[in-house]
């Protein structure tokens, strides 16, 4: 082939390629132009929501608004159960560059040391908890700092101001709020309420974020208000003098009832030993129990009353009917049945104020066994009472084919039937009001936010168990116990008790028989004896030394009995003087009352109320000081040793103002009213100033104003 012809065909495939070249480019741009319109076909129509979901994830964030818990009062609204203000630090460690100064800086604020928070912030993780519940100063401090990655939330904690009077009953939550036991846990749902949120835009990396109008906000509705048929005063006489009772006896445990016979209302349920709610950790988890409910034992002779109620009732046996006591001791069926003194021939009535097993036994061998337990069921033995509280147990009350031949016997003196403190004193109750079975409460009203009551308790009648003519014989007999019988030493001054004792060997925990030498101490009744106000049942769990019923849980129901008197102004018999104060003489002890603050005249008239003997240590007008302290006891007889001062009574009643920003009304006049600060309120709510301000010193004679508002942002009012 010639040269020229080849360098023709050579030309004409170069100018073809020329021409394909951008044929191809066209081709491959037109390619990826139907790949981009497809994919956004794809994206705009058929992915539409999946990617308009991620959008949302990276420019909205959702805040959960946790609704503010309710509080728990008392019957006269005082807090036993409140929120405060306080702050969870939360780290980002992905954003923090200089680990050991950030560390250093958050140790000189919170409980922790600089090692501990660097350990937290050399995590792996973008979110960190640092601590929960710090104080409101280190939280504000915190955030003005500014650190990277550091952030300061606002969260309310529960606190229980009151500490240990009344832990069992009203319970505690965990750190989240959520109720774990007690009143908290079994109406968590009415004071939890119910939460809501606020959407909020935010950069892409998460850093700023700000309010929209165009998002929604959920407002939270807050929880509920609890009130409590418990009166803390008497809560805490009672809780006082268990825990007294105990330390004396040293005993292992114990529990007090204290009802209104008249309508089922609980007004103390007293258990030791108890722990702090505000932090339960540091106690060990059997000092959690609500024993009054959960724990079961054989009540021993303050069951006589079941079979007496029912002999009277059933109009088997009168009080005058008498009965052989074998002399102490009485074997029947291959047992022996004995007695702690022993007797001859008693009065039916004699054997309840004599406290004689034997007795009580011959008595109800004659009685058809199916009687004795219809009353022992009707008086509620065998079932819960139905109060609102998790846990309770339904105690012990066998069906009847499960009895010996033995087992009447041995239910006459409270043996073979397992009950609990609260059954117990329901009995009690039961026989104070006339012969109705009421069922105990504990909840009086339930009040939403706003202190709307929503929600009213009335006493519900269950059954009648006994007339009322056996009702007032019972009464009659259980008079003469105190007065005369075993359970002399739970008579209180210038008032007519009714009571029974009873000591029962101790159970062994997996029904196999007796513990040696380990006993349940127990005595209740109920004052006064015409129109009784209250009942109470006091349960001593192995008490050492003086054992019996008697001996133990009498003289702390007098010591309860006397000081509710004193502090609900129940009025002493009229012709009782000499009696009230032949008692006061026979009383080894006094209760030192608090003479601080009182001028020379008034002290003397407190001390002589309390039939208390003083000496003056200085010549001044006004007692600034005092030994032994309040609260404490002394012989009979003892001085009371009182400093006096010059000073003027306005000197002397400087008050330091506490913070009260943020409180709500009635929380915060709860706490004035505890300093002895008088307060004149504006408006409704929350406190959201005061005049003077917190840290500042007021005089007794000045007042503090506050300035309430309904509608308050809190995190804003606490500067956030």
């Amino acid at each position: 082939m010639l040269p020229s012809m080849k360098n023709r065909q050579v030309a004409g495939k170069s100018k073809r390629l020329d021409l394909q070249r951008p044929l191809l480019f066209y081709r491959i741009v037109l390619c990826i132009a139907v790949v981009v319109a497809l994919r956004l076909i794809q994206v705009q129509i058929f992915l539409r929501e999946k990617y308009a979901v991620i959008a949302e994830r990276q420019f909205k964030y959702e805040l959960a608004l946790a609704p503010e818990r309710g509080g728990i009062f008392d019957r006269r609204l005082r807090p036993i159960a409140m929120n405060v203000p306080t702050y969870t630090i939360i780290a980002n460690p992905k954003r923090i560059k200089d680990v050991g100064h950030t560390a250093a800086v958050l140790a000189k604020h919170l409980n922790l040391s600089a090692g501990q928070i660097a350990a937290q912030l050399r995590g792996k993780g973008s979110f960190v908890y640092i601590t929960r519940r710090a104080s409101r100063l280190a939280g504000l401090t915190i955030k003005t700092l500014s650190l990277p990655g550091i952030e300061c939330r606002l969260e309310m904690s529960r606190q229980y101001p009151k500490g240990m009077i009344g832990c069992h009953l009203v319970g505690y939550t965990d750190i989240d709020g959520k109720g774990l036991s007690g009143v908290e846990l079994a109406y968590d749902n009415v004071l939890q309420g119910v939460p809501g949120k606020v959407i909020l835009q935010q950069t892409a990396d998460g850093r700023k974020k700000f309010r929209h109008s165009d998002y929604p906000e959920q407002q939270a509705e807050n929880g509920d208000h609890v009130v409590l048929t418990i009166d803390y005063a008497i809560q805490s006489i009672a809780q006082r003098e268990l825990r007294r009772t105990l330390q004396e006896c040293s005993a292992d445990t114990g529990a007090v009832i204290i009802m209104n016979p008249n309508s089922g209302e609980v007004v103390a349920m007293a258990v030791e030993p108890s722990f702090d709610p505000n932090a339960p950790a540091k106690y060990a988890p059997s000092t959690w129990r609500l024993r009054a409910i959960t724990d079961l034992f054989e009540p021993g002779s303050t069951f006589k009353l079941v079979t007496m109620a029912a002999v009277l009732n059933e109009k088997l046996r009168k009080p005058t009917d008498r009965v052989f006591c074998e002399n102490g001791a009485y074997r029947v069926m291959r047992e022996t049945i004995h007695d702690v003194h022993p007797y001859g021939t008693l009065s039916l009535r004699d054997v309840l104020i004599k406290s004689s097993n034997i007795g009580m036994a011959k008595t109800a061998q004659g009685i058809d066994k199916r009687i004795i337990y219809r009353y022992a069921r009707d008086f509620g033995f065998g079932s819960r009472t139905g109060i609102e509280l998790r846990g309770e147990e339904d105690g012990i009350l066998n069906p009847l084919e499960r009895w010996s031949g033995f087992t009447p016997l041995a239910m006459s003196y409270g043996h073979e039937v397992g009950v609990t403190p609260l059954q117990m004193c329901n009995m009690f109750s039961t026989i104070a009001n006339g012969g109705r079975v009421l069922q105990p409460y504990i909840i009086k009203e339930i009040r939403d936010p706003d202190q709307n009551v929503v929600f009213m308790s009335s006493g519900k009648i269950l059954r009648r168990v006994i007339s009322e003519a056996t009702a007032d014989t019972l009464r009659e007999m259980m008079a003469d116990v105190v007065e005369y019988g075993t359970g002399k030493k739970a008579a209180v001054p210038g008032v007519q008790v009714c009571g029974k004792t009873g000591t029962a060997r101790k159970v062994r925990m997996n029904g196999g028989g007796y513990i040696a030498n380990q006993y349940v101490a127990n005595f209740g009744g109920f004052f006064p004896k015409e129109r009784p106000q209250y009942a109470m049942y006091i349960m001593i769990d192995n008490p050492r030394g003086s054992y019996l019923g008697g001996e133990t849980a009498a003289p702390c129901f007098r010591r309860i009995a006397s000081e509710i008197m004193y502090y609900k102004g129940i009025e002493v018999e009229a012709d009782d003087d000499q009696a009230v104060q032949a008692l006061l003489a026979k009383q080894p002890r006094r209760r030192v009352p608090n003479f601080v603050g009182y001028d020379r005249d008034g002290a003397k008239d407190l001390a002589r109320a309390a039939d208390i003997q003083l000496t003056f240590a200085e010549k001044g007008d006004l007692v600034t000081a005092q030994a032994p302290k309040a609260g404490s006891y002394v012989e009979n007889g003892a001085l009371i040793r009182l400093h006096c001062s010059e000073m003027s009574e306005e000197a002397m009643a400087m008050r330091t103002i506490p913070n009260l920003i943020g409180l709500p009304i009635r929380s915060a006049l709860n706490l004035l009213g505890e300093k002895g600060i008088h307060a004149v309120v504006n408006g409704s709510g929350r406190v959201v100033r005061q005049q003077p301000s917190a840290g500042k010193q007021l005089r007794a004679t000045e007042q503090i104003l506050l300035q309430c508002e309904s509608s308050v942002d809190l995190r804003k009012l606490l500067l956030l």
